[in-house]
């Protein structure tokens, strides 16, 4: 967001999960699957760096406590958990605990709009304009869904005045129109619409809009049918309302020093985030999703490959973009995709869910600390980067096959 860094904080974990470097080490083209080695990734050695990255990546966070799982096929995971799921007591972080995952939720919206897009009986494409439905936003006749999708529309990000929001009625459940009113109130970014990269939840305010129109459905519904139900992702929810089941994980944020100087958020609603982060889960879940996301969550070949190939770039140095619904980290060599991955930052939370197409690996990370600014979950993803990174998304040395490349 403008004039916060929590915005950033949702899409950071691509940039942070190159920090580790790549190994030189030769991938063939769209593996899923672990190479053929005999050695297993995650060894004895690999587990006990693991384990003291993440005893250094919790103390920078400040957290109260985080869980961490890596999943490599074949293999035993490693999840590991720090710290306590609420303060004053000796809960720990446990697997099934669930709390929300804020901007997580974006890859399973956009999942959602590339489903419906690609099964035809509906009347919506990738190149459609967004006056079809909103004739009224700003540049509506220029910005396409696709340009939704990857945040290439210029929408401004509402910044600090919605965390002000938030902190004015923490209980409060806007409807999507008054959202996508802010957002078109909200200036836009100095580029052109397709020209540049603006991350900003109004696009997928728009996006679930659209799809609630299309559909005849709400997005509730959608999620459920589409996403929650068929890859038995049992304990995850789109929760406008912010409820959360015990087991549960608390949240703890430093966002509205007005309030406290910690507040527990817990009960705080997911309203101000809708489409773009209203989402509840768990750690199994988020592997869940991770594996579905590597196998293609349902959407056609054709669209799984431009979901990765329609990208708007974050960073040319590092590889970093976001694609239909998902940040990317790329091989400019090869043009291989190494990394698919998203965080999350609600107040209170941090989150994180990386893909690797080379090795077919996960990861998912929860935390129940936002820093003030929520960054404070990137710090584990930091601290772990550098061990996971060589042998998670080995170097390229030739072109990927689609959708990978």
């Amino acid at each position: 967001m403008r004039n916060s860094r929590w915005a950033g904080a949702a899409v950071a974990a691509a940039t942070v999960l190159l920090l580790g470097g790549c190994a030189a080490t030769t991938a063939s083209d769209a593996a899923t699957s672990p190479p053929a080695t005999s050695a297993p990734i995650l060894d004895t050695e690999l587990r006990t760096q693991l384990e003291a990255a993440l005893d250094e990546g919790f103390a920078a966070s400040g957290m109260p406590g985080v869980i961490v799982g890596v999943w490599v096929p074949g293999e035993d995971e490693w999840v590991s958990e720090r710290g306590v799921a609420e303060v004053g007591t000796d809960e720990p972080m446990g697997r099934d605990n669930q709390q929300k995952i804020g901007s997580i939720t974006k890859t399973i919206v956009g999942t959602v709009m590339l489903q419906v897009i690609g099964e035809g009986g509906f009347d919506v494409s990738l190149d459609d304009t967004l006056d079809r439905w909103y004739p009224d936003f700003p540049e509506a006749s220029n910005i396409t869904v696709r340009m939704l999708l990857n945040h290439s529309s210029g929408i401004g990000e509402a910044g600090r005045a919605q965390v002000d929001r938030i902190c004015a009625a923490p209980y409060a459940v806007p409807t999507p129109d008054q959202l996508i009113a802010v957002s078109a109130e909200t200036p836009r970014a100095d580029f052109a619409p397709g020209e540049g990269f603006e991350y900003a939840n109004g696009n997928y305010f728009l996006l679930g809009g659209i799809l609630e129109q299309v559909t005849g459905e709400d997005l509730a519904t959608l999620i459920h049918d589409r996403i929650t139900e068929p890859f038995g992702m049992d304990r995850s929810r789109f929760a406008p309302d912010g409820e959360v089941t015990a087991p549960l994980t608390h949240g703890y944020s430093e966002f509205c020093p007005e309030l406290g100087e910690t507040v527990d958020t817990v009960e705080w609603s997911n309203g101000e985030s809708w489409a773009g982060g209203a989402m509840v889960s768990t750690l199994d879940d988020l592997h869940a999703w991770g594996e579905a996301i590597g196998a293609g969550a349902g959407v056609t070949p054709e669209l799984q490959v431009a979901r990765y190939a329609d990208r708007a770039i974050i960073s040319e140095e590092t590889g970093s973009a976001y694609g239909l619904g998902a940040g990317v980290v790329y091989d400019a060599a090869t043009g291989c995709v190494l990394i698919v991955s998203h965080a999350g930052a609600e107040p209170g939370y941090g989150t994180n869910i990386a893909y690797y197409p080379m090795t077919g690996a996960v990861l998912a990370m929860l935390g129940n600390g936002d820093g003030g600014d929520g960054d404070a979950a990137t710090e584990v993803t930091k601290a772990l980067a550098p061990v996971l990174g060589p042998v998670l998304y080995p170097t390229p040395t030739e072109p990927c096959a689609a959708p990978w490349g």
